[in-house]
């Protein structure tokens, strides 16, 4: 019996090796991990803000019409004070169903295209569900986060 454990541990071991080789290799090169925002708001006339943001950015504000517009900049505040560029964003058709009766969902994909903080994103994934109010209020989805 002890022979048959050690066996089935011996086997176990190069698999769980190799599935930790591919974790560590994901991603783009010259990128870090991704970092998301637990808490997007603003208005579209205004500033949206970007609050709960892990790796070490912090607090981040954008022009509110950041994602309408399709490429924008964040300036953070945070460990990693500076600048994120986001490009190439696109919009999901909207009305997926995530948000309160009277605003529309929007869901987010892009690129960052450019970073002046210390938490090099450049060329990682942006991608979030945004909900967009009659008013132009932007929030996220509950129970959802921003990534870049």
């Amino acid at each position: 019996m002890r022979r048959m454990i050690l066996a089935i541990a011996a086997l176990a071991l190069p698999v769980v090796g190799a599935s930790a080789g591919v974790v560590a290799t994901a991603g783009t090169a010259g990128a870090s991990a991704p970092a998301s925002c637990t808490k997007v708001s603003g208005n579209v006339a205004g500033t949206l803000t970007f609050n709960g943001c892990g790796g070490g950015l912090g607090k981040g504000t954008a022009s509110g019409s950041l994602f309408p517009a399709g490429a924008g900049t964040i300036t953070w505040k945070g460990h990693h004070n500076g600048t994120t560029t986001l490009g190439n964003v696109n919009f999901a058709p909207q009305g997926q169903g995530g948000c309160k009766t009277g605003s529309a969902e929007q869901d987010i994909t892009g690129t960052v295209t450019a970073d002046t903080s210390k938490a090099n994103l450049v060329g990682t994934a942006v991608s979030g569900r945004v909900c967009v109010d009659t008013a132009g209020n932007q929030s996220l989805v509950k129970h959802t986060t921003f990534t870049l």
